[in-house]
């Protein structure tokens, strides 16, 4: 089975037509150089030397996509996200959670193993838990009477439903260092989020383990000039792993910039944060006890504060591709290399033999045309 004449985009590598040949184990069994497929080949697709291919985009931070959120805690909703998120080119996601109390998130929890069973649209390796343990100085929509101190026993319950790769916490508040000791010791990733912390408090998280910044500059410490917060303290500590929504409006073109300036690609991963409202357009959609207003490109609660983001997965690569005028084939590390190096997904995120086929192709422009997972086609345009 050969996808033919495509021009492969990968880390490190000249962008260049190539036909890649699936297994029948559903991984990469060879990459042929040049326009012409082997003879003989079955060819499934033809790039025309024009198309784009790209291992398969991973989102490790969307909450809900077309019309469902994981906070429906049903399987229907985790189905609907998975299927959306193909036509956006991609194949691993993390559900992720909302500030919620303990039994719903567990409900959540459970609709994410649930479709674990039958991952019959994207991949779905982990859980990411957002909140409940942030700070409500920084609650941005997330619902502060909710919130609570870090529990990592609360994160075990949780991982024993379905497993935990991605925790976001506020790391200033009290027990949030154990909790961050705890959960390096059971593999889970942490990740500083919605945090009023000092740059003194980031360092002994980062001793204790954290290694992400969740959605950088959005609800977190900003950058002064007498205390450089978080924000600063991505631009200091060169081995965190920075998220980043770069849709436009959680974060201006010149932030981009200047993040993709001072900041190696390799350390650098795209999220789409995105919400139920995703895929729908304008239009007023409701949230838990609220509801959740879209228009001129943001998701906003009645307050006016943002409620993460509408993007699309090839939304963002397009804006970063815009604004930095970065190669592509450096960018395209932003979209999974990164992420699934960051959570040990050994098996997936590169273009290479042995590799899960999981793959995103793209025409000119940057749209989705078809999504592989496996091998097997699961989104055409």
């Amino acid at each position: 089975m050969i996808i033919a004449d495509v021009l492969l985009v990968s880390p490190n590598a000249l962008i260049r037509p190539v036909c890649l040949e699936v297994g029948e184990n559903g991984t990469i069994a060879a990459i042929h150089e040049g326009h012409d497929p082997p003879g003989g080949s079955k060819v499934v697709f033809d790039g025309g030397g024009e198309i784009y291919l790209c291992a398969g985009f991973i989102d490790i931070h969307t909450h809900g996509a077309n019309g469902s959120d994981l906070s429906h805690a049903t399987l229907e909703a985790v189905e609907t996200m998975a299927e959306a998120k193909l036509a956006e080119g991609v194949t691993t996601f993390l559900p992720t959670t909302w500030t919620a109390s303990k039994e719903d998130k567990l409900a959540m929890a459970k609709a994410a193993a649930e479709y674990r069973k039958n991952q019959r649209f994207a991949r779905t390796p982990f859980l990411h838990v957002e909140g409940p343990f942030i700070n409500p100085e920084q609650a941005g929509a997330q619902d502060p009477k909710h919130m609570r101190a870090p529990d990592a026993a609360e994160i075990r319950e949780i991982d024993r439903i379905c497993p935990v790769g991605l925790v976001s916490l506020a790391v200033e508040l009290e027990g949030a260092l154990d909790c961050i000791s705890e959960m390096k010791k059971m593999g889970i990733v942490s990740s500083a989020a919605h945090s009023a912390a000092t740059f003194a408090q980031f360092e002994e998280a980062r001793k204790c383990g954290l290694a992400h910044l969740t959605h950088y500059c959005n609800q977190m410490s900003p950058l002064h000039h007498r205390e450089v917060g978080l924000v600063g303290a991505a631009l200091l500590d060169d081995e965190v792993m920075i998220e980043m929504i770069t849709d436009g409006v959680h974060l201006c073109a010149d932030m981009i910039r200047l993040a993709f300036k001072h900041r190696s690609t390799d350390r650098i991963m795209l999220i789409t944060d995105s919400i139920a409202a995703s895929h729908l357009g304008d239009g007023t959609y409701p949230l838990a006890d609220t509801e959740i207003i879209v228009k001129d490109n943001a998701a906003r609660i009645p307050e006016g504060n943002l409620a993460g983001s509408i993007a699309t997965f090839d939304l963002l690569l397009k804006n970063v591709v815009e604004f930095t005028g970065l190669p592509l084939n450096e960018i395209i590390r932003t979209c999974a290399a990164n992420q699934a190096k960051a959570l040990r997904l050994n098996d997936r995120g590169l273009l290479q033999q042995g590799y899960l086929a999981d793959l995103t192709l793209l025409s000119p422009s940057l749209d989705p045309v078809a999504t592989y997972v496996g091998g097997e086609i699961r989104f055409s345009a």
